[in-house]
């Protein structure tokens, strides 16, 4: 899979539980940095997380484009 900056991923924990972001960095085709959009733990999304809108480094198992 192919990532430009600006895309938007999922870095996901498992299937129910990942971050969503928009990609602000990339070093040999892996984002390395994103934009925190939301966050989604067993279904349910936190809105109150302190990271959100902050950039910050894949932190989970692999990424998707959304």
């Amino acid at each position: 899979m192919t990532f430009s900056v600006g895309d938007i991923i999922r870095d996901v924990e498992d299937g129910d539980c990942y971050f969503e972001g928009q990609v602000t960095e990339i070093e040999k085709n892996e984002v390395t940095k994103y934009r925190l959009l939301k966050i989604v733990w067993s279904g349910e999304e936190d809105k109150d997380c302190k990271d959100l809108n902050t950039i910050i480094e894949p932190r989970w198992w692999y990424i998707t484009k959304k």
